[in-house]
């Protein structure tokens, strides 16, 4: 088998993003990558984490038609909602557990690469520097350039003033190695926990007692 036949064998689990209308979008949600229920709807946040945030925001004013027993993504899709986007760090998933056992050596071996990057920016009280060992190896991965690449087309179409909200340590990881390299002024809120974590409910409880969300996001953008 050729390399490249053995690099198709992987990339056939990609997951691309959630946008109905880049020139309609408001707020765009950076989460880590796909999974399984991602793979099976094609879609990104389709799975139980991606309900915790439609209930989450959806209990702070906003999404008032969004469906509560349904995934932030599958809301999105089912109903063209375009105020709200949703861009994975990495279009391949970058849990080991999601791909079968007999991959080729080549592609076990990027499975292994995408699983490093996000150990790598698990949460070690790194700061939000650029200067950072781990930030610097991102930035010189080809997952990150595609990522920046993808954000910066984004970027091109949108509304200057979109918001950007990483959710959890990969997307804060990735969206501080993109500022540093992107030349323009960005909306980049404070991360969200993302809802995978162990104590997501301990520091979205926290969240929402301090009122951060809504003095950061106006309600009347995601209606």
């Amino acid at each position: 088998m050729s390399s490249k036949e053995q690099s198709l064998l992987i990339n056939k689990y990609k997951v691309f993003n959630l946008i109905e209308d880049v020139s309609a979008l408001k707020v765009l949600l950076i989460l880590e990558s796909p999974h399984i229920n991602e793979y099976i709807h094609q879609h990104p946040a389709a799975g139980e984490s991606a309900l915790e945030l439609t209930q989450f925001l959806k209990s702070q004013g906003y999404l008032h038609d969004f469906n509560n027993q349904l995934p932030i993504g599958c809301n999105i899709k089912t109903q063209h909602y375009t105020a709200l986007g949703i861009l994975n760090c990495s279009t391949l998933p970058m849990n080991a557990a999601f791909y079968p056992c007999a991959l080729p050596i080549a592609d076990l071996s990027q499975v292994q690469h995408l699983v490093n990057i996000k150990n790598s920016l698990a949460a070690q009280n790194l700061p939000s520097d650029a200067n950072n060992s781990a930030y610097r190896a991102l930035a010189d991965s080809v997952e990150f350039a595609d990522f920046a690449q993808c954000l910066t087309h984004v970027l091109d179409a949108a509304t200057p003033n979109l918001i950007i909200v990483p959710c959890g340590d990969t997307a804060t990881g990735f969206m501080t190695a993109f500022a540093a390299h992107y030349s323009e002024a960005l909306r980049v809120l404070d991360s969200l926990p993302h809802p995978t974590e162990p104590d997501w409910a301990e520091k979205i409880c926290s969240i929402t007692s301090s009122g951060y969300l809504n003095r950061a996001i106006p309600q009347h953008l995601l209606p």
